[in-house]
């Protein structure tokens, strides 16, 4: 086995963190990955013959195009004394008496630690997951399909004055609205998206959606697609467009790209040309933009509940957890 090390530049959120060691750990070949938000560094130790360090990196990029930065040798972990095979029976290494030895006090150690646990109660399983205001690792592989992280919202509550000019989904009387700041070419904010799409469906009375922008300045078309949508909203077509640049995410974006869309869309192309080409929903995406700073946004996707701020594409039971006890 082999372990390295890296740094992750680009890594904004606890979420972002959360799901590239979840990918890294469904890797073929990965012992284990950990991977921290905090310090923006990470670790995995892997089998070599069955998968490389390039593909370890390349995993990392795929998962929202960031760039890693090697920061130590790979290490060899060597286990003198474990069971080695041969034939039929199982025989142990002898090379080191010394290793050998400190093995089996490591054996008695261990024996006593597990007789201390056992007998000691063990904390909540609520405990141990953190909540989305703490910035906590999730369990290695339980998350988010198996053991999901209570999402908590932050406890300051923000206002937002909602008209007919916003982009509002669903109920627009509803008693729950969530407002979403949110990036086009943001991988979280596309696997965010189907989350939001089965809240309004399953909650078509109770709650509402609003879009704002968000464009986070690494991503170097999210400025120009949140414009794009600003130029289909003239036509009507905010939201079908909105789906239509998630869906084709991963096929990468362009100026060009975004006028296809609207001609798959059916809008009056000459006019959306216009509108894209001049520019005419800059300042607008921006203010968009300047708003979510004041309101705490640090990260994509941002969404407010009724003003309380859950950051992050956690899992749908998250959410329905906060709507259900509003």
């Amino acid at each position: 086995m082999k372990k390295t090390k890296f740094k992750i530049k680009g890594m904004h959120c606890n979420s972002c963190a959360t799901l590239i060691e979840e990918k890294l750990n469904n890797k073929p070949g990965v012992a284990r990955a950990k991977i921290s938000h905090d310090s923006e560094k990470g670790v995995v130790v892997f089998d070599e013959n069955q998968i490389k360090e390039s593909d370890i990196y390349n995993t990392i990029k795929e998962a929202g195009d960031y760039e890693t930065e090697k920061i130590a040798e790979e290490e060899t972990i060597n286990d003198d004394t474990a069971p080695v095979s041969k034939g039929n029976q199982r025989i142990t290494s002898q090379k080191h008496p010394f290793l050998s030895g400190l093995l089996v006090g490591a054996i008695i150690v261990s024996i006593g630690l597990n007789l201390f646990f056992t007998i000691t109660p063990k904390p909540s399983l609520k405990a141990d997951i953190g909540t989305t205001s703490q910035k906590n690792n999730f369990p290695t592989n339980q998350y988010p399909s198996q053991l999901l992280p209570t999402a908590e919202p932050e406890k300051t509550i923000q206002t937002f004055t909602i008209t007919s000019n916003d982009h509002i989904r669903g109920n627009i009387n509803a008693p729950v609205t969530l407002v979403e700041f949110s990036d086009f070419e943001c991988p979280f904010c596309e696997r965010h998206a189907p989350t939001m799409e089965k809240i309004l469906q399953d909650y078509p009375q109770k709650v509402r959606l609003v879009y704002k922008h968000f464009p986070l300045g690494f991503h170097p078309n999210a400025q120009k697609a949140a414009e794009a949508s600003e130029c289909a909203s003239e036509q009507g077509k905010f939201w079908e467009y909105h789906d239509e640049l998630f869906t084709n995410l991963n096929n990468g974006f362009s100026t060009e790209k975004f006028k296809q869309f609207a001609k798959d869309l059916g809008l009056n192309t000459s006019t959306f040309n216009s509108c894209l080409d001049s520019g005419k929903y800059t300042q607008k995406v921006q203010n968009d933009y300047q708003e979510g700073l004041t309101k705490g946004v640090n990260g994509t996707p941002a969404t407010f509940i009724n003003g309380q701020l859950t950051s992050g594409a956690l899992p749908y039971e998250s959410f329905k957890q906060i709507i259900d006890g509003l």
